[in-house]
């Protein structure tokens, strides 16, 4: 009878540890009703936030709410944000809380995020398989079978790797990831030693979209047959030469062939720019400009304040949300100011001094920026439109590129 009680004992003790284990890790009982009511009305907030363009603060209220109950549309979205910020692990993470999740509510994208993002390391059998279950999920989608096409490249698996970016270019229509499938496709051809076929595909994509070769790179393919496709790639910057055309230029063949002449480019514009500016400020009586920049900021917030009787303006840069750097120009113009904010990118105004009228643009190139901002002028009905400032957000180096995007 004594070998029973210490076998009663020793399985309520086992027990007894189980549920105390589910309490510590909040497993059991769970989150009340109480605490969803209110993880629901913080994702309601985090998606307002993060539509207005606060990231932080939609991270914050993210945190919270998964913190009082994990929901997938919360893990979701927070794994998105992470991604637009480029922290990979936490996106990684919350993906995996989303898909480990009980109810099987995982999406097909989720799994092909998550492909994508094992697929910068070394996981990549493991990212194989989640790009498998995406397309057992929905057959027909082109994110799956386009990063399970990048998982083939890094595998070396070249005739893979092209039937899956030819089927996401099948399946993924005209949208804006034409050009990184097809770069796809080139690399994977050229890996079969089909080299026609391949560099076909690759100049397609490089005058289609320079940057796409920067993409590739930073999961280290394509440095060996993109030193051949150096020439292509100046000749596609100086097609429609801009500050971004011949950054990039400099970002994906940083020992090329052509970078003095590259360099050289990006001077004479930025110089055509100042002497625009210039001229621009001598024409207005009374024009005075402020700056202001801000701590800085992953996601960067900038903002003009333009007076609303005289030529007073102000832009403030490196801000970590809209509402500070609009705050921080308005008070920098003075009083009677309107503010505009912008985000990630240059501002451009150009003003008409003869009927009053101004143009704000917005544009990855301080060129592209000041260009737009006097076509605006002039569709609002100025008549001898100048530009009198450029500024971006975050504050750039010289030779700063823009940011390779996420294809997912």
């Amino acid at each position: 009878m004594g070998k029973w009680w210490i076998i009663a004992a020793l399985g309520a003790l086992v027990v007894g540890g189980g549920v105390l284990a589910l309490v510590l890790t909040g497993v059991w009982p769970g989150p009340s009703e109480a605490d969803r009511q209110r993880a629901r009305l913080l994702l309601v907030t985090a998606e307002e936030q993060n539509n207005g363009g606060d990231q932080d603060a939609a991270l914050q209220s993210l945190t919270n709410s998964i913190a009082l109950a994990p929901q997938v549309e919360a893990l979701r979205l927070r794994a998105s944000i992470y991604v637009a910020r480029g922290e990979f692990d936490g996106a990684e993470r919350d993906l995996d809380q989303l898909v480990s999740g009980r109810g099987r509510s995982a999406l097909a994208a989720d799994y092909s995020l998550r492909c994508w993002l094992r697929a910068r390391g070394d996981q990549l059998d493991r990212a194989r398989d989640d790009c498998d279950r995406a397309l057992e999920i929905d057959p027909a989608l082109a994110s799956a079978f386009g990063n399970r096409g990048l998982v083939g490249l890094r595998q070396r698996w070249y005739r893979d790797a092209w039937e899956d970016f030819n089927a996401a270019l099948q399946n993924g229509g005209s949208d804006e990831w034409v050009a990184w499938r097809v770069f796809g496709r080139g690399a994977a051809a050229y890996g079969q030693g089909r080299l026609v076929e391949g560099r076909q595909d690759i100049e397609t994509a490089l005058r289609t979209r320079p940057a796409v070769a920067v993409e590739f790179a930073q999961f280290g393919i394509g440095a060996d047959f993109m030193r051949e496709f150096d020439d292509a790639a100046f000749e596609a910057a100086t097609r429609r030469p801009s500050l971004i055309t011949f950054q990039q230029y400099l970002y994906v063949h940083p020992n090329g062939e052509h970078v003095g002449v590259a360099r050289s480019h990006i001077e004479t514009i930025r110089a055509r720019i100042e002497d625009e500016i210039a001229a621009g400020r001598r024409a207005i009586p009374g024009f005075s400009l402020a700056q202001d920049r801000g701590p800085g900021a992953a996601d960067s917030f900038g903002a003009i304040a333009i007076s609303r009787s005289g030529w007073r303006v102000a832009f403030a840069t490196d801000y970590g949300n809209p509402s500070e750097a609009q705050l921080a120009a308005a008070t920098a113009c003075g009083a009677a100011c309107d503010a505009f904010a912008f985000r990630n990118v240059c501002a451009g105004l150009a003003l008409s001094p003869s009927s009053r009228a101004r143009g704000m643009a917005w544009a990855y190139g301080e060129d592209n920026a000041v260009d737009g901002a006097v076509g605006e002028c002039y569709r609002n009905g100025g008549r001898d439109c100048a530009p009198v400032h450029v500024q971006c957000t975050p504050t750039p180096s010289r030779e700063e590129s823009t940011p390779a995007a996420v294809p997912h």
